[in-house]
């Protein structure tokens, strides 16, 4: 099966605004990294050229889809260390007049994060080399989707304080938050998140929760077992944590990236408008819930006035152009 052919190519398509010139890497006593790489798209910090070279490349990939789906990408910086926190990077990000600054963990010390998270989790040695292994390919995957998370926040919520116990993300929707940040993944990549949603979808269909109960539902890291098994992985001192679990271990956590993911295709094909994301951001950013954005703009957007209107639609397109596909495709 092509799940990647369930991915809107107009939505891929699409060119964004982008500026012609960006930031440069200022001249400070003390930067937060060694290394600095500037680009139309913002910042990259890290210890080696190489790996801020990465970082870069991330976040103008990121930018470039953003700014498909909401015109223009917010300019920051992306910073990969493990001693530097939010905190130090924001208020350097705001002293050079950039939109955000998002601090992840670079490659080495990711790999280093994931084997103990994986050793703490009984993983055996076999399944530790194979993650490790995919761990490179995975960490651009990876800051493009962060970046993504931090582009949305700048835009929509700039002044936003937020901690795991108040809520997982920006003030969005988290199946929103999610579908924004999935988006600027690879096509490859948004495939397995639908993949795994399809396999739950088409052999345990009681776990999938109805339309209603999604767009209402909080990320699964919130549910508190998740959330203690978090507390107890590796964590570094610039606050990136990791955990490890095994597929299913958690409820809804397998199947939540796709369905969100799957929630904004099914609203841009419904409504005719690949962007329909970025007039829905507006609308909560305004202090609108979606049901509420419903009532005043659906009918503008070719969509029912309700969730309880709009639900049958999606019932009907996941059975005949996602699940009823697949088994097509897999013939």
């Amino acid at each position: 099966m092509r799940i990647s052919s369930l991915i809107p190519v107009v939505g891929l398509l699409l060119t964004g605004v982008v500026a012609a010139s960006g930031p440069r890497c200022p001249v400070v006593e003390a930067p937060p990294a060694a290394s600095c790489f500037a680009s139309p798209y913002g910042l990259a910090y890290a210890d080696t050229a190489e790996e801020a070279e990465v970082a870069s490349r991330a976040i103008g990939e990121a930018a470039q889809r953003y700014a498909s789906y909401f015109e223009r990408a917010p300019v920051g910086m992306l910073l990969l260390s493990t001693q530097v926190d939010a905190t130090q990077a924001t208020a350097f990000a705001k002293s050079n007049d950039l939109a955000f600054a998002l601090v992840w963990v670079p490659a080495k010390a990711m790999r280093t994060m994931t084997e103990r998270a994986m050793r703490q989790a009984g993983v055996d040695r076999s399944r530790i080399r194979e993650a490790l292994a995919r761990a490179d390919a995975q960490e651009a995957i990876t800051l493009r989707h962060e970046a993504g998370h931090a582009m949305y926040e700048a835009m929509f919520w700039p002044d936003a304080v937020r901690t795991l116990e108040e809520r997982y993300g920006t003030p969005a929707p988290d199946w929103l938050d999610e579908a924004v940040a999935i988006s600027m993944e690879t096509p490859e990549s948004q495939a397995r998140h639908l993949a795994a949603f399809i396999g739950v979808a088409k052999q345990r269909r009681r776990e999938i929760p109805g339309f209603a109960d999604f767009l209402a539902a909080e990320h699964p890291v919130r549910s508190a077992a998740l959330a203690s098994a978090l507390s107890r992985g590796p964590r570094s001192d610039s606050g990136v944590q990791m955990m490890v679990t095994s597929s299913g271990g958690f409820a809804g956590l397998e199947t939540f990236y796709g369905q969100s993911l799957l929630t904004g295709l099914f609203l841009a094909e419904m409504s005719g408008d690949p962007k329909i994301l970025a007039p829905i951001s507006s609308a909560v950013a305004e202090g609108l819930d979606f049901s509420a954005w419903l009532a005043r703009d659906g009918t503008r957007y070719n969509l029912p006035e309700t969730v309880e209107a709009l639900e049958p639609r999606w019932n009907e397109w996941l059975q005949q152009q996602v699940l009823r596909a697949g088994r097509n495709s897999a013939r």
